[in-house]
């Protein structure tokens, strides 16, 4: 009795289909979230921001700002003693801000830049409270995962042009004055407030 040997159907079975992939998903996080804060009239400008901060466990790069403050103290410039300060006094609209709220070990820093009622224009680091005379709006970025890298110093060598024209005092720039009888101030490259006098008169013709 001869054995039978049975081929295998080609093809699929009847009634087999293909199983259904789940689908995948990618999560990609941005590099930067955008932020709007408003901070109400009467609130310091820099603590509230800093306590959002510190709350929410974020660090946050102020890009802009809009609105009007009171009383703003600022560093003063050298040759004045380290720590001093300088207040004025009055409502001042806000021209710029740049801000960093980062954790340890990058210090925190606000700097402005401020119109007063007679157009004169204040700015220089923050040492004080900034406080709201209305509503002011901060247009932040929070960055997400940043890397801290401490960069080597660099030891620059300064040739014998460079030394021979400042014995000479080639490169240095006169103080600057105001005119039309307002008040005169000096103007120096890395100082931490600058003012400008109040307009005067134009000249006779």
């Amino acid at each position: 009795m001869e054995a039978v040997q049975r081929q295998r159907p080609r093809g699929r079975p009847q009634g087999s289909r293909n199983k259904p992939k789940p689908p995948v998903f990618l999560t990609l996080e941005p590099p930067m979230s955008p932020y709007i804060l408003q901070v109400p009239s009467g609130n310091d400008v820099v603590a509230s921001i800093d306590r959002f901060c510190r709350e929410r466990g974020v660090g946050l790069s102020l890009l802009s700002g809009s609105g009007s403050v009171a009383d703003v103290t600022l560093r003063q410039p050298p040759p004045a003693a380290p720590g001093s300060t300088i207040t004025f006094h009055g409502k001042f609209d806000l021209l710029s801000v740049s801000a960093a709220f980062l954790p340890p070990p990058v210090p925190s820093f606000f700097t402005v830049s401020l119109a007063g009622p007679r157009g004169e224009i204040i700015g220089g680091f923050v040492s004080g409270p900034l406080v709201s005379a209305g509503p002011v709006y901060i247009v932040a970025a929070s960055l997400n995962n940043p890397s801290y890298h401490r960069l080597p110093a660099v030891v620059k060598r300064e040739n014998s042009s460079a030394s021979a024209e400042a014995k000479e005092g080639k490169g240095q720039s006169p103080p600057v004055s105001g005119g039309g009888g307002g008040e005169s101030c000096r103007i120096d490259d890395g100082s931490d407030v600058v003012w400008t006098p109040a307009a005067g008169a134009p000249p006779p013709y």
